[in-house]
């Protein structure tokens, strides 16, 4: 049984993420974490995967590049993980992307994300 992290602090978090600071959303990745993306074009036999903070922070980036934008719904903090729904409409005001996150967290810092989506 995992222990709670009470050093998460999805507030804060989810404040990074709806304003895309780059810097402050990448700081609450751990070093070493892992950020699965299962998608249309990367089904379960070959996710997208990211390893390490400064890939994520890149890839962070580009999504703020992109000029996308993001919301969190339905979300659900728990004492070691979160889910959440992100709902994104690209910069074309037409498309969109449905996904569902599993978090993990562990010393205030995500350790591991799980991402399924849905693309227009």
């Amino acid at each position: 049984m995992s222990t709670p992290d009470q050093n998460f602090d999805f507030d804060s978090y989810k404040q990074a993420f709806l304003s895309q600071d780059v810097e402050r959303w990448a700081s609450f990745y751990a070093p070493d974490a892992e950020w699965i993306e299962y998608r249309h074009t990367n089904p379960p036999r070959a996710p997208h995967r990211m390893v390490g903070q400064t890939e994520i922070r890149a890839f962070l980036g580009r999504v703020k590049a992109s000029n996308i934008s993001i919301e969190i719904t339905d979300e659900i903090p728990g004492p070691t993980r979160a889910a959440v729904c992100v709902r994104c409409t690209l910069a074309d005001g037409v498309r969109r992307i449905i996904e569902h996150v599993i978090i993990h967290y562990a010393n205030g810092r995500i350790t591991r994300q799980v991402d399924v989506e849905a693309w227009d």
